[in-house]
Parts: C-alpha cells; structure tokens; sequence
C-alpha cells in the first residue's frame, strides 16, 4: 500500500510539473497566433486595401481559435452600431485574452493594438504592424529560450520534490 502511495506521489509531482510546462508551450503558440493574426491584418491592410474591421471580418471567417468570436464581434458591432474601434477592440479583446495563459505585457501587445492605426494611409498602418510584429517576435523569442531553458528544470524539481515528499510521509 505504501509503495502504490509513494508511486502516486511522485506521479502528482510530476503531473503538476508538466502543467507548468504546458503552460509555457501554450503561451508560445498563442505568441505565434498572434503573430500569424497581426501578418494577416499587415496583408489586409497593405495589398487588399481592406479597412481593419473588414480585416478582422475575412479572418473571423477564416480562422479558429480564441480570437475569433472576439473579431467576429467587433466587425459586427463598428457595421452594425457604429462604434468606436478603440473601444470595442478593448473590450472584446478583454473577454477573449482573460482566460488564457499569458502574462501583463502579452496581453499589452494586444491591447494596444490600436494605437499603432492613428495613421490614415494604409502604409504607415503596415510600417505601425510591422513595429508591433517586431515586439511580438522578440516576446516569441524570449519565450524559446525560457522554455528550453526551463522544461527540464521543472520537469527534475518536479522529480526531486516528489521523492523529497516521499521521504517525508514514509
């Protein structure tokens, strides 16, 4: 019996580390959603002409994930009602990034992401996502380096706190 404890206690401590790894693999790929979402919208915008919520309305189409419903809504509510992009970009992204595992200045680059379409002309919007685009792929980077560096720290504490638990209760 004790043997069968000590076995699922280490199984626990490692469950919970590779949890946290997880966590790390799932921040990445949303980085790099991002990064697909924003080259989209640098192609809506330089070579369709498109304006941004008609953007965000051709890739609600296209695309799945946690972005979509949050793009599909604002297309609808700037056609719609009428309302301030700002705003509603704000507000929509809000609900949709909140559960997902990303930290404060990740979830900055988001929001923000209005702030870069002050310019008229549909190249300086490009050149404003191409800043943007910059920040995201040294956020991906960083991130690369974190987890190779951090996957198997996490995965031989996770070891090492299960047997010290083991050691412990025995």
């Amino acid at each position: 019996m004790r043997l069968i404890g000590c076995l699922l206690v280490i199984t626990g401590c490692l469950g919970f580390a590779g949890s946290i790894c997880m966590d790390l693999n799932r921040r990445l790929a949303l980085l790099l959603q991002l990064r697909e979402i924003f080259e989209n919208l640098k192609y809506y915008i330089s070579y369709q002409k498109a304006a941004v919520p008609e953007a965000l309305g051709k890739m609600a189409e296209k695309k799945g994930g946690p972005f979509c419903t949050a793009f599909k809504a604002i297309y609808i509510r700037i056609y719609e009602g009428g309302e301030n992009f700002p705003g509603i970009w704000q507000e929509e992204m809000e609900k949709a990034v909140e559960p997902l595992p990303l930290k404060r200045e990740e979830k900055k680059l988001i929001y923000d992401f209005p702030s870069c379409l002050g310019y008229m002309e549909e190249n300086a919007q490009a050149l404003a996502l191409d800043e943007l685009l910059r920040q995201i792929r040294l956020q991906i980077e960083e991130l690369e380096k974190e987890k190779r560096n951090k996957n198997k720290l996490i995965m031989s504490l996770g070891a090492a706190g299960g047997c010290l638990l083991v050691l412990l209760l025995l």
